[in-house]
């Protein structure tokens, strides 16, 4: 019998054995990839010890450098420089109680309390306060002594040199009061640079309400008095600010001889930006003669809680 081999037998024997060490896995999972990354790591490992040893020797030196330099630039200025500091605490007295007391808010100027005849034997108390710190605004709470009787407390706040009243309405008396005080309690100052960088620049851009074409009609001048003695009152509010409120009080003064002589207060509500909102009021009551009326919108624009929020594109603004 002849045998018969075929001719390129060693060649795929070859092949085979390749591809076999190829895909040669041990059972401990060492494979040829890791046995190459061996042979490799083995081979290089002096180099990499020099650069390991390089790199250290780099940051060692560097903060070396370092060390000497802040050393020296304290020998040669710091010393000097924490003497000159000492030196001022000392001619300055430090923190001391004095320092404080200068540094705190100044309390609030408080001027004379009235009573104004509203109507029916009720009074309206009115009183002038002024905040004199020009880098702190204030809350607090306040209530009138009248002769000895509280009325209900209320809450309140002024911004940084800002002036405003304080008031309450309709309260009843059988006699105009004469002894009336303003009491102020629970104050909290707050530094309104640590809020506002331009306070001027926020104040006047949220407080932007023009008040314009101002009627008043007294009591006796007016259809409306023919069977009662009403007052009227007329006015266009427009919100130049580029913010929506949810409300806005106003104050509104009525002078004779700059004296006031008489008040009334009016909240609006949902006054959206770029607005103008016709205003008419009437209440009963012989004021007398009117020469000036003075509105003047109080808002809390410090507080978050007063802006109606709108979403713009990509973003939601106040």
């Amino acid at each position: 019998m002849e045998n018969s081999f075929p001719v390129n037998k060693k060649k795929d024997t070859a092949e085979d054995i390749d591809q076999q060490i190829k895909k040669f896995q041990d059972s401990d999972g060492l494979s040829i990839n890791k046995l190459n990354f061996g042979l490799w790591y083995v081979e290089h490992i002096k180099q990499m010890r020099l650069i390991l040893i390089f790199i250290l020797i780099i940051i060692s030196a560097i903060s070396w450098i370092y060390t000497i330099y802040s050393f020296t630039y304290y020998f040669v200025r710091g010393i000097k420089e924490d003497e000159i500091m000492i030196q001022q605490l000392i001619e300055t007295k430090g923190l001391d109680h004095s320092y404080l007391v200068q540094m705190a808010a100044k309390d609030l100027v408080i001027y004379p309390a009235q009573a104004l005849l509203s109507t029916n034997k009720k009074y309206d108390l009115l009183v002038q306060i002024k905040n004199i710190n020009l880098k702190f605004w204030g809350k607090f709470d306040y209530y009138f002594l009248v002769n000895g009787k509280k009325t209900k407390q209320q809450s309140g706040f002024i911004f940084p040199g800002e002036s405003k009243y304080l008031f309450v309405l309709a309260q009843d008396f059988s006699y105009q009061p004469t002894d009336v005080q303003l009491v102020v309690e629970n104050s909290k100052w707050s530094r309104i640079d640590r809020q506002i960088t331009n306070w001027q620049d926020y104040y006047d851009t949220h407080l932007n309400i023009i008040n314009t074409d101002v009627k008043f009609i007294p009591a006796g001048q007016n259809e409306l008095s023919q069977k009662l003695e009403l007052n009227q009152l007329s006015y266009n509010s427009y919100n130049k600010t580029p913010y929506n409120y949810w409300f806005i009080d106003y104050l509104i003064l009525f002078f004779s001889n700059n004296t006031v002589i008489n008040i009334n207060k009016y909240t609006l509500t949902d006054f959206m930006s770029g607005q103008t909102r016709l205003i008419q009021l009437s209440w009963p009551g012989n004021i007398g003669r009117v020469d000036e009326v003075k509105i003047i919108p109080d808002i809390n624009i410090l507080d978050k809680n007063i802006y109606i929020k709108y979403k713009g594109k990509g973003a939601e603004t106040l």
